[in-house]
């Protein structure tokens, strides 16, 4: 977006002078300037030359020399161009001025000799002063011709072309809540509010006096909301006429290629009041014009002379003779005006921003216009630019004249009365504003201001009912005009103590790190087809409204599927075992709580005492106990159908069920590609939180040594080990700690179970027989 100063002129006295204080403050107060452009910046040095006459170049085909009048005399030059001839006037640029090499490399202009000819200076191309804009064709080895005119000869270049203007460069994304500040006069506003200028005269527009005979064909609109304000009427003209050179400047400036003046007015308008506006030739309309949405693959020729296929829903202008506006975006170049317009339509119309962006993105195609309209043009914009394009349509238009009443429907919308409390400013901003300056800066920006018993009253401007909905949006306007600046930086004062926090999670995640196990980070997301592979049913998932893909349509119901696709991927990279944990969030339709997933998986068989059950359990009970909890295992009552049925346990803490330790399932684990067994944990950490843990207390070391035994003995499979180890314990009073110190099996019914028995006394040594004596009892019992 760019505004010139010279422009806002027309609407305002400048109190601050300095461009780039002026761009300093709408930055900090409004939107970013990323850049302040002085026109002519190139053109020191310059002036208005003409060429008295032309040569060849005696050492080079392409180059002519020339002798070109200036304000500094006759000088002598070596010119490329290709369009040069005797009488032309030129833009000359003397020794000394900065100019740019091809329009890429900076450089300053020196006497010096090409090809053996000495050259004094420089006739230029567009592209060379930064003139582009200006001169679009004088490009590459074409030079500015500024036709052959007498006067103005020696003339410095600035002052001639009427380079006097400061362009501000704004950022778009900085205003894009901001519909008016696509606007001259929007940011006119802006700079009073700022207390940079005061008003010369407020924008206005009057109601001209429009004809008493209808269009001469109906416009029905098909899109309904999609269009909720319009305005239209048609003018006879006696020609196109020629676009004013005050209006080709200010538009140059501001980015706009002069075209023809009614195209001019409606771009003019763009820029001044922030509201697109078409113009068409009803020479070139065939039938009612019907406003509506388009079918898919349906087209239009556009201004540009590209044929685009449109997406459905694109909302469109079509008479009998098909499409011919893509509105809001770009019109149509069947019925563009030209030379032998002679009847024109002129419209102005407020369309669905959302609509205007599906199209931008279905299109590919991208116009100011329709980078004002996405933005949602408020309903009163539709009126203002309206009268305001008649306006100049007849004063500078031939023969100019409305020769239809208006056809118009929609309102101008209706602004809240919005209560603002002086303490709440207060509080939110962390100052103290005056009542006063705060009903200055509010009718500043174009509210009307009234005071009641505990708050004042703000109705916003029309212009604005889009973006002033609430006091929050009242409070960020007053703060943001009053200077950011302007108040007091206050170091929030708050305690930093930590807060309790509770370890025993990490502590058990701790142990499981020591224990070889990785902890993974999985989504919370997983599919109906990963359920499924492991065995269990989606009846009671919570599904994920706008789902990435239907693999991340379901919040996870449990830790397991996750850690499953992971080693099915991962274990190809682990020598032997692969363990791996995870402590996630998981979800069922009316509930949610925190569990803990542990899986053991190796690439072979290793042994009974490597048995993933076995270790999944020894890693889990020394986790468990890091965290002050000691767990025991139970038959499972309910059996899950990804566990093995006969190999399946609850965990219990304090008689508490808090999880399950079981043996994958063998189908389980070929979804998985898992070739031997694989055991997992799934711990409730909301139940096991709930517990209280037990404190460790320290104990002295003892004084007498201990006798340790070590002894072998068969044991079914059958038989639990657990009850006879605790029959054990019972069998001496000198019997310390009995514990499984090894397995071993060879197959069949059988195993072989190593028992490691402690004994000690607290009151002396014992000797050699007394705990041979004990360890009958306790073999007695074993066997």
């Amino acid at each position: 977006m760019k505004i010139s100063l010279n422009w806002l002129s027309d609407f305002v006295d400048w109190i601050e002078k300095d461009p780039e204080e002026i761009a300093r403050q709408i930055t900090a107060c409004t939107a970013e300037v990323d850049a302040v452009h002085q026109q002519g910046a190139l053109l020191d040095h310059c002036c208005v030359g003409k060429v008295l006459t032309v040569s060849k170049h005696p050492n080079a085909d392409k180059l002519s020399l020339c002798d070109v009048e200036t304000d500094k005399g006759k000088k002598r030059v070596v010119c490329g161009g290709t369009n040069l001839r005797e009488g032309m006037c030129v833009a000359f640029a003397h020794i000394g001025a900065r100019v740019r090499w091809h329009g890429e490399e900076m450089m300053t202009l020196e006497k010096t000799r090409i090809r053996g000819e000495e050259s004094e200076g420089m006739i230029c191309a567009a592209e060379e002063l930064g003139l582009e804009v200006q001169f679009p064709a004088a490009t590459g080895h074409q030079i500015i011709d500024l036709g052959d005119r007498a006067k103005g000869v020696g003339e410095p270049l600035r002052k001639y072309l009427g380079l006097s203007d400061t362009v501000l460069d704004i950022d778009n994304h900085a205003i894009t809540q901001r519909p008016d500040l696509f606007s001259h006069v929007g940011f006119a506003r802006e700079c009073v509010a700022m207390g940079l200028a005061k008003w010369k005269k407020e924008p206005s527009s009057k109601t001209p006096a429009f004809a008493k005979e209808a269009l001469p064909f109906k416009i029905k609109n098909d899109a309904g909301a999609l269009i909720p304000r319009y305005c239209a009427c048609t003018l006879s003209i006696d020609g196109m006429g020629e676009t004013p050179d005050w209006m080709k400047t200010r538009l140059e400036a501001t980015g706009w290629r002069s075209l023809n003046l009614p195209v001019d007015i409606t771009n003019y308008v763009t820029m001044e009041l922030g509201m697109p506006l078409h113009s068409f030739d009803c020479g070139d309309l065939k039938g009612d014009v019907h406003m509506r949405t388009a079918k898919k693959g349906e087209k239009v020729r556009t201004l540009d002379d590209t044929e685009r296929v449109l997406p459905e829903g694109a909302i469109v202008l079509s008479d009998d003779a098909g499409i011919f506006d893509l509105l809001g975006i770009m019109g149509g170049l069947r019925s563009s005006t030209k030379e032998t317009t002679r009847t024109v339509l002129l419209h102005s119309a407020i369309v669905d921003p959302v609509s205007i962006r599906n199209t931008i993105i279905a299109t590919g195609h991208r116009t100011d216009a329709a980078t004002i309209y996405e933005k949602g043009i408020p309903p009163v914009r539709a009126e203002e630019g309206f009268y305001r394009a008649l306006q100049l349509f007849l004063e500078l238009v031939p023969g100019a004249r409305i020769t239809s009443k208006l056809e118009s429907w929609g309102k101008n919308g209706a602004a809240p009365s919005i209560p603002l409390r002086m303490d709440h400013l207060a509080r939110k901003l962390g100052i103290e504003i005056p009542k006063k300056r705060v009903q200055c800066i509010l009718t500043d920006l174009g509210c009307t201001v009234s005071e009641k018993k505990e708050a004042l009253s703000v109705q916003p401007p029309l212009w604005r009912i889009g973006d002033l909905k609430g006091e929050h949006d009242l409070v960020e306007e007053i703060g943001r005009i009053y200077g950011y600046d302007a108040i007091t930086p206050v170091i929030p004062a708050a305690k930093i103590t930590p807060p309790n926090r509770d370890q025993r999670i990490h502590k058990i995640r701790d142990i499981l790190k020591e224990s070889g196990g990785i902890e993974i980070t999985a989504l919370s997301f997983t599919g109906p087809a990963l359920l499924k592979r492991c065995r269990m049913s989606t009846d009671d998932c919570v599904e994920v409204e706008n789902a990435l893909g239907e693999e991340y349509s379901l919040m996870q119901p449990s830790t397991l599927p996750a850690l499953l696709s992971h080693a099915g991927e991962n274990l190809r990279h682990v020598t032997e075992t692969l363990k791996t944990f995870t402590v996630r969030h998981v979800f069922r339709s009316r509930d949610e709580w925190t569990e803990l997933g542990f899986l053991v998986t190796s690439r072979r068989a290793m042994g009974m005492k490597a048995d993933p059950f076995l270790v999944a359990r020894a890693d889990l009970a020394l986790a468990c106990a890091e965290a002050g909890y000691a767990i025991s295992l139970m038959p499972s009552e309910k059996l899950s159908l990804f566990a093995h049925p006969g190999r399946s346990a609850s965990v219990l803490v304090n008689g508490t069920v808090v999880g399950m330790l079981f043996e994958v399932h063998p189908a389980v684990c070929a979804e998985f590609d898992l070739p031997h067994r694989s055991a997992a944990a799934l711990l409730d950490v909301r139940t096991l939180l709930s517990i209280k843990p037990t404190s460790r207390t320290s104990r002295p070391v003892p004084e007498f040594p201990a006798v340790v035994y070590d002894v072998t003995f068969p044991m079914a499979f059958s038989r639990a080990a657990q009850e006879l180890l605790t029959k054990a314990r019972s069998a001496s009073s000198l019997l310390e700690g009995i514990e499984v110190a090894d397995l071993y099996s060879e197959g069949g019914q059988k195993y072989n179970l190593t028992v490691r028995c402690t004994y000690r006394s607290g009151e002396r040594t014992l000797i050699e027989e007394e705990v041979k004596r004990e360890h009958e009892k306790v073999l007695a019992v074993l066997q």
